[in-house]
């Protein structure tokens, strides 16, 4: 049997243990859940056995009472399904521990700690491994590399990945509903953004490059915000003029954040905004996920030339339970990560960009909750 751990039973850790669950018709996974709420725990295993046609057994781990430096657990993989903050503490326990990790945040301090932390690890540190950043950033890798073998006389000179959760239905002032954490929204609005930008890269405040976007026909807004371009700015510095990230939006919401960050002031924090916003911002179950990718490139006719491609992920339902657009995406990307760190041809730090393009894409965990995808 090959043990993975995750930490954090809420509604990403549980839709990725439903879902490695789903991928294992030889029952070869034992998967544990880790929590420092031992209800949310067994809620989630039950969620998760609903969803199954064959209930398994799983372990319910209670963190409460157990302290980090002090946690010594057994498997092959650590998946971290907690807050950005606690990444570098979760990364230690699998350091120590001699197993394999992967996390989700877009939490761009905590990567730069584990980056010098696993250095040369021989078990691997895959970082940033969600939606977005995660899946957005090897599949925009693998539509360079088709825009740049179907056009190879094209210079590249703009890439541009946006993504959006939404709800189907929103409303004044906010113009949003959470179908996620409430903290990854206050976080990613705002810390820094890494961007590249006329052969250049460089920090930009989040919420600072307001674009306006049509896709299939809707009008959207897309602002900077952290950590969803991963690596790709550096990785494509020498290839690429311009490539940045922005998170997609209903017209209207980016201008409401900006009037409650003023109101609160200097010494705002992620935890300040957050219980600002969810005091106005309702929750919402149904949502939608948008994938946008957009390279743009100058042909040998000086004549510009773009190639845009979009997916739109729905929730799905097994059995008796539904997982949102967010959750499935999310957590499917997270899953095909495991798989990949299960092989055990993989070491020290990956980021997206060092993703194996075609074995993630190629991934059925990603074919059932993406699509499949080829040249």
């Amino acid at each position: 049997m090959k043990n993975i751990i995750i930490v954090g039973a809420g509604g990403i850790g549980k839709a990725c243990a439903l879902i490695l669950l789903q991928h294992d018709k030889s029952n070869d996974l034992a998967i544990s859940l880790a929590d420092i709420d031992y209800t949310q725990c067994e809620k989630a295993i039950q969620w998760i056995n609903n969803g199954l046609e064959n209930p398994r057994k799983l372990e319910c781990i209670d963190l409460s009472k157990t302290q980090p430096e002090k946690w010594n657990p057994e498997g092959e993989i650590i998946l971290d399904c907690t807050p950005g903050i606690h990444a570098e503490e979760i990364a230690k326990i699998a350091l120590r521990n001699n197993m394999h990790y992967a996390n989700l945040t877009e939490h761009v301090t905590a990567t730069n700690a584990i980056l010098k932390l696993v250095k040369d690890n021989s078990k691997c540190f895959a970082l940033q491994t969600g939606l977005a950043p995660g899946f957005v950033n090897v599949w925009t890798k693998k539509l360079i590399s088709d825009f740049k073998t179907e056009l190879h006389e094209s210079k590249i000179k703009t890439v541009k990945m946006r993504v959006g959760a939404l709800s189907p239905t929103v409303s004044s002032p906010s113009f949003y509903a959470f179908t996620w954490s409430p903290i990854g929204v206050s976080t990613e609005y705002l810390n820094k953004a890494i961007i590249l930008k006329n052969k250049e890269i460089i920090s930009v405040e989040a919420l600072s490059g307001r674009e306006d976007i049509i896709i299939n026909g809707i009008h959207y807004e897309a602002e900077h915000t952290s950590g969803g371009a991963s690596d790709l700015p550096q990785y494509y510095a020498n290839e690429v003029d311009n490539l940045d990230y922005k998170t997609i939006r209903y017209p209207g919401h980016f201008d409401w954040v900006k009037k409650v960050k003023s109101q609160i002031g200097k010494n705002i924090t992620p935890e300040l905004l957050k219980s600002k916003m969810i005091r106005e911002i309702p929750f919402q179950e149904t949502d939608r996920v948008i994938i946008y990718t957009s390279i743009t490139g100058l042909q040998s006719n000086k004549t510009i030339l773009e190639k845009c491609k979009v997916i739109e992920i729905r929730p799905i339902t097994y059995n008796s339970i539904e997982m949102a657009a967010i959750q499935r995406t999310t957590a499917a990307s997270l899953a095909q990560t495991a798989m990949l760190l299960l092989t055990n041809k993989y070491s020290g730090c990956m980021l997206q960009s060092q993703f194996p393009t075609e074995k993630f894409l190629g991934g059925e965990i990603i074919k059932e909750h993406y699509g499949t995808f080829t040249s």
